[in-house]
């Protein structure tokens, strides 16, 4: 048995979670990385989709959920999705303590903080569940937690782990409660939430986990393994919900972030998705009425990772729907003025965080800065034509690396790996980095039923 550490990626559109060897940082070794297989449904194993759905006597989780969502949209029904922007509010208790608004639960019984350790017990579960059928990690071991977020709030992410750590102690009690219904297709029904929830609640202990910046963890995945890695990098990582751009230092064995470099913006992938989506209705001369764009929305929503890869990467995507045909290229996308205004925000912002992070080098006579980018648009054009750019002072040198390092390509992965990286990058940069790369170590947790005396608001 070996000892290892898991490292939880819960983003805006997927949840991620790696393990790797204790020590891996010092001893490196591809082979003994093991990104986790947490989707039984998905279209991709690695990635769990962050979604609740409150159906009429029961609650679904996943694709489950997000199926059940679309199915019920003409009622005004959806799902609770980005969980990562929720928790990044600057009064989170009282974003906890907010009741679920009708069209996520028209039950009007569960607060979001309800619902957030709902799909926390849900992503746990199906940790569990992939470190079960991976026949290394299944013969045991002990098991370091950490998670990995954002330095949201103006540098107060340590200053919110002990929130995060008891929604992940609550979570886990629950998932004691009810066991493997926890990843059942067929969601777990209210009844055995109203009696398990509260219950849980009372009995939830400390979670010890740790907490790693994202950028720390791109700086990890990025490094480990090389004699020469470079003293500063600057992150791009452009998620679903938030574009987060972050400069980092290594300073001897610790490495520090540049607070005053980081800039979130809050268009990114699903932007992206709505700019394409509305050229796609401009274009389409025969979707004039109400019902007959929503039709075609859905369309889109259904098929849009397919259509912004062809668009991105093959430059142009024909789609077809009620017997007729548009083609839809980059250029058209890059003509959108909402589409131009968010790449002047981006490179507004990727500008101000290589200045700062290119003094600091300077400052402290370094060569060079590492630019990588990583998140689902990781591979993207415009991320990769941001980082890539040639500067106009040669000094200290930007120098761009690939959003999938070359580790990731090696034998044991089978191939599996290196074309989904960028999306498993954090999870598996968090698992691998050392103990002196972590933002906060251990939390606690308040006695049971400790609100926070904020009065509830409704939507």
């Amino acid at each position: 048995m070996s000892d290892w550490t898991l490292c939880i990626d819960f983003g805006t559109a997927f949840s991620k979670a790696a393990v790797a060897p204790k020590g891996a940082w010092s001893r490196f070794d591809p082979a003994t990385v093991r990104p986790l297989m947490l989707s039984a449904e998905g279209q991709n194993a690695f990635l769990l989709d962050s979604a609740v759905f409150v159906d009429q006597d029961r609650v679904l989780f996943g694709r489950a959920a997000l199926d059940e969502a679309d199915a019920q949209a003409n009622n005004k029904r959806t799902a609770l999705r980005s969980f990562k922007t929720l928790l990044s509010v600057s009064d989170l208790e009282r974003a906890l303590n907010t009741n679920a608004p009708a069209t996520i639960d028209p039950h009007r019984i569960f607060q979001m903080r309800d619902l957030i350790v709902l799909y926390l017990a849900y992503l746990l579960a199906s940790i569990e569940r992939a470190i079960q059928a991976d026949a290394v990690l299944a013969q045991g071991g002990v098991f370091s937690r950490r998670y990995a977020a954002p330095a949201w709030r103006g540098g107060d992410s340590a200053g919110m782990h002990n929130v995060i750590v008891r929604l992940f102690g609550e979570a886990e009690a629950f998932r004691a409660i009810v066991g493997k219904r926890l990843v059942s297709a067929d969601g777990i029904s209210l009844r055995t939430i109203i009696d398990a929830l509260p219950k849980a609640t009372e009995q939830a202990q400390s979670l010890d986990m740790g907490l790693i910046y994202e950028a720390t963890a791109a700086a990890a995945y990025t490094s480990v393994g090389l004699e020469g890695s470079g003293s500063h990098i600057i992150v791009v990582d452009m998620g679903a919900g938030t574009t987060d751009v972050a400069a980092l230092a290594r300073l001897g064995p610790r490495t520090i972030e540049l607070p005053e470099a980081r800039v979130t913006l809050k268009q990114a992938g699903d932007f992206v998705d709505r700019v394409i989506a509305n050229r796609v209705l401009d274009n389409a001369n025969w979707a004039k009425r109400p019902e007959s764009k929503a039709e075609l929305w859905a369309v889109l929503m259904s098929q849009m990772g397919d259509i912004k890869e062809a668009v991105m990467v093959d430059g142009r995507a024909t789609l077809r729907n009620q017997g007729r045909s548009i083609t839809l290229s980059r250029k058209d996308v890059e003509k959108d003025e909402d589409f131009r205004d968010f790449l002047k925000s981006l490179r507004e912002a990727y500008d101000h965080a290589l200045a700062i992070v290119r003094d600091d080098a300077r400052a402290r006579g370094r060569s060079e800065v590492q630019a990588i980018a990583v998140g689902g648009g990781a591979s993207t054009p415009f991320i990769q034509d941001l980082i890539r750019r040639k500067m106009e002072s040669t000094r200290p040198r930007v120098i761009p690396r690939p959003a999938t390092p070359d580790w990731a390509h090696a034998r044991e992965f089978k191939g599996n790996l290196a074309p989904v990286f960028p999306q498993l990058a954090i999870a598996i940069g968090g698992a691998l980095a050392p103990e002196s790369m972590l933002a906060a170590r251990g939390g606690a947790i308040p006695p049971a039923n400790d609100r926070s005396g904020i009065p509830v608001e409704r939507d």
